[in-house]
Formats: C-alpha cells, sequence, structure tokens
C-alpha cells in the first residue's frame, strides 16, 4: 500500500476509536442525567472522569495485548505482565478520580464537614430513593440545615429533661459551631480514602482492562484468519496457474510438429509456398512467445492470432480450404483463453478437411448472449463414424481441462455432428472485458 494510503487507513482508524469512545461518554453521562438528578453538564463531568483515563490507556494495553498475547507458551511471561499493567490502570484512574470522589457519609476527609453537612449535600449517587409511588423531587435539595421542627418541652413522654451544660460526659463536648466530635465520626486519613475508593474504583477498571485485552486478541485471531486465507488463495492461484502454463506447453510443441510436417510436404513440391509458411511460422511463433504470460486475451487479438495460423494452412491446402467467418462486433473485448480457438481450427481441418478431396469449408462464429459469449467452430467434413464417438486428441482435451481450470462450471464445450454433415465444436464463456487495460492472468475459479 502506498504512503498516502496507509495515512489515510491509520487517520481512519483513530477516527473510528475515538468515536467509540465518544459514544461511550455520551451514554454514561446521558444515564447518569436519566437516572439521577445530575445536570448534564456535571454529568457529562463525571462520565469523562470515568472513561477518559481509557481513552489513553486503551492503546497501551492494546500493544501490551499484541506484544504479550495470552498463549499456552507465553502465559508464564504475559500474565504477570498484564496482572501489574491492569494494577497500574487502576490506580492511575483512581489518581485522576480521586479530587471528584467525596468522602463517605459520616467520615471526615481532613475538612470541617461533619455528618450534619453531608446529610444535607449527599454525593449524588449515595442520595436515598423516595419511597414507593413517589417521584423524584422538584429540584435540589435547598442549602443550608433543614427546617427544625419544634420540640416538646423538656419531661414530657419520649424525651429526657434537659442536661446541664456541665454534665456533658467526657469526650462528648460539643465543637465550636457543630456537633460533637464523637458524632462527627473517625478521622481517615488520605491513605485510608485512597485505598477505598481504590477498591470501589477497581470494581469497574478491572473489568475494562481485560475487556480491551479481549478485543485486541480477537482483532488478532480475526487478522491472522484473513492471512491464513489470503494466503491459501495465492497459493491455490499459483497452482493453477501452474497447471495452465503445463497444458499450454502441451498446444507448442502439437502445434509446430504440424506446422513444420506441412512445410516438409512443400519443399520438394512448392518451393516458394514452403519459404512463405516458414515466414508466416516465424511470426506466429513470436506472437505467442509475446503472449506466453497472459492466460487471457481479447477475442479480437484471438482472432488476429488465429489469422496468422490459417494464413499458414491456406498455403498448404489453397484452393481446397475455405475460411468462413461470422464475428459479432459486440464480443471482440470478451477476455478468452489464450489459443482457445487455434486447437479447434487446426482439429477441423486435419480431421474434417484433409480427408476431403473436394473443397472444404471451416466456419468460425462468435456472439455475445447477455453474460456469456459463445465460440463455434464448424467444417463440412464427413465427421466421426460414429456419433457416440466423436473426435478427440490433445487439442480438444487440453481445450476441456483448461475451461475447467479457468472457470468450472461457468464454461461449457459441447462436441455435436449436424445433421448435414462435418462437426461441431461450441464452447460457452462469461463474458468478462479487460478493465485494467491490460492482460491479466487470474483465475476466475478464485475471484
Amino acid at each position: 500500500m502506498n504512503r498516502p494510503g496507509l495515512i489515510r487507513q491509520q487517520l481512519l482508524l483513530w477516527g473510528l476509536i475515538l468515536g467509540i469512545w465518544a459514544l461511550l461518554v455520551l451514554a454514561f453521562a446521558g444515564q447518569l442525567v436519566f437516572t439521577s438528578s445530575l445536570s448534564s453538564t456535571r454529568a457529562l463531568s463525571l462520565s469523562l472522569r470515568d472513561w477518559f483515563p481509557w481513552a489513553v490507556l486503551a492503546p497501551v494495553v492494546t500493544w501490551l495485548a499484541l506484544k504479550f498475547p495470552l498463549e499456552t507458551r507465553k502465559l508464564p511471561l504475559s500474565i504477570p505482565i498484564h496482572v501489574a499493567a491492569c494494577t497500574g490502570a487502576v490506580v492511575l484512574c483512581q489518581i485522576v478520580a480521586r479530587p471528584n470522589n467525596p468522602p463517605p457519609p459520616g467520615i471526615r476527609r481532613g475538612g470541617p464537614a461533619g455528618p450534619t453537612e453531608l446529610r444535607q449535600n449527599p454525593p449524588p449517587f449515595e442520595r436515598p430513593f423516595p419511597p414507593d409511588g413517589m417521584g423524584p423531587p422538584d429540584g435540589p435539595p435547598p442549602d443550608g440545615p433543614p427546617p427544625e421542627e419544634p420540640l416538646p418541652p423538656p419531661g414530657s413522654a419520649g424525651v429526657p429533661p434537659a442536661r446541664a451544660p456541665d454534665s456533658e460526659p467526657r469526650g462528648q463536648e460539643p465543637g465550636p459551631g457543630g456537633p460533637s466530635r464523637a458524632s462527627r465520626g473517625p478521622r481517615l486519613t488520605p491513605g485510608d480514602v485512597f485505598l477505598n475508593g481504590l477498591v470501589a474504583q477497581g470494581k469497574f477498571n478491572i473489568p475494562i482492562y481485560w475487556v480491551v485485552v479481549s478485543i485486541a486478541h480477537a482483532a488478532r485471531y480475526l487478522r491472522r484468519s484473513q492471512e491464513r486465507e489470503r494466503a491459501a488463495l495465492e497459493l491455490e492461484s499459483r497452482l493453477a496457474e501452474a497447471r495452465l502454463q503445463a497444458l499450454r506447453a502441451q498446444l507448442h510443441p502439437h502445434f509446430l510438429f504440424n506446422t513444420l510436417n506441412a512445410i516438409s510436404t512443400l519443399v520438394h513440391k512448392d518451393p516458394d509456398a514452403a519459404d512463405e509458411m516458414i515466414a508466416n511460422l516465424s511470426e506466429l511463433l513470436r506472437v505467442t512467445l509475446d503472449s506466453s504470460a497472459e492466460q487471457e486475451i481479447p477475442l479480437r487479438q484471438e482472432l488476429d492470432f488465429l489469422d496468422r495460423y490459417l494464413e499458414i494452412q491456406q498455403v498448404r491446402f489453397g484452393e481446397r480450404l475455405r475460411v468462413e467467418k461470422q464475428v459479432d462486433a459486440a464480443s471482440l473485448e470478451a477476455q478468452v483463453p489464450t489459443l482457445i480457438l487455434q486447437p479447434l481450427v487446426e482439429n477441423a481441418i486435419r480431421h474434417g478437411i484433409e480427408p476431403l478431396t473436394d473443397a472444404g469449408v471451416v466456419f468460425i462464429g462468435t456472439r455475445r448472449n447477455g453474460n456469456s459469449v459463445e465460440l463455434v467452430v464448424r467444417d463440412n467434413g464427413a465427421g466421426p463414424q460414429k456419433p457416440s464417438k466423436p473426435r478427440g486428441g490433445i487439442g480438444l482435451a487440453n481445450t476441456r481441462a483448461r475451461l475447467q481450470e479457468l472457470y468450472g462450471d461457468e464454461a461449457s464445450l459441447i462436441l455435436t455432428t449436424p445433421s448435414e454433415g462435418g462437426f461441431k465444436v461450441e464452447i460457452k464463456l462469461p463474458y468478462r472485458e479487460d478493465l485494467f487495460g491490460k492482460h491479466q492472468t487470474p483465475s476466475t475459479k478464485l475471484q
């Protein structure tokens, strides 16, 4: 892949990752808004507090998961590394979230706030739910202490008599401007508060770490599976191409032997004709070598190659051979196997025209029929002795094998004996043009 394409792919990947984290933040913020009395701004702030550290840590955790995968042979090294990394991630998330974490109810964190203040303004997630059948309050709780209710006079039922100021038990002296020291609850050190928050946040952050690790492993296994599938397809394509090259290699000696044999018969009878055949053969071999690496070529090029071959045969047979063509212009750009027509025409001349004492005709037709292209080679020779045993040979067998390798069940080769005599070969191929502007060598079966 070129560099601009790689950069574009990386940008799309990072954009997708950021989009996923943004959706998570918005989803959890919306949940806070609908399940509590928090404002949207406060809910978004809390959601960012919980998810922003993971947006930063996720690439690092992914790298660790790919570098130290949880595979059988690597578990002794990978497990301790991931446990340590998970612990570090949880601690880091708690450090980020600590400034926004309120102290537990009734517990002082070094500030002057006592239980009365915490009861008046509890954290959002610690406010008690209203009784069944009652909806949430119309607005936030009023600031300040709750309104005082009138108390019954001292000494009445259920109310102990007033205690003198000097009768306050030891350790229960009221502090200035607030309740007694004991009623404020125990004072926690910053370390205790941090550990309590670490345990509470760990229930949320530890699963996230292992979810990220699992996603990284799933992506790793998916990529490996795709690479194995791509390698298998490439190997199958190479094997198919090797088989096709072997089949084409069978055609060249066969064609060359027949042509040289025809030239040898003319060397003494008609030296000029033999010389012309040699020149045509040289040009034909040059064209063959130029297309030796191509499994498919346009039908137009295949017909040009066939014309050169027919020039050689025309010199050999003279007026005994007449060629008729019916070519559909819409079929000329169709991709066909290289040397698909030459063996069929050679078979028609050798088995149909050569035994005749009179002139013979070889008909060559092409036609596009929707999503397929049809090729026909027919002669008016005597035909086979028995229709159940049509002509064979290396040409027809090779053609059938090549069609099977290239197109599978999408192509067909039909041999028939027309009622008027002769022999007919009809090939049907899927229609496909060369969209790349150059000859390709794909195996259509693998596409």
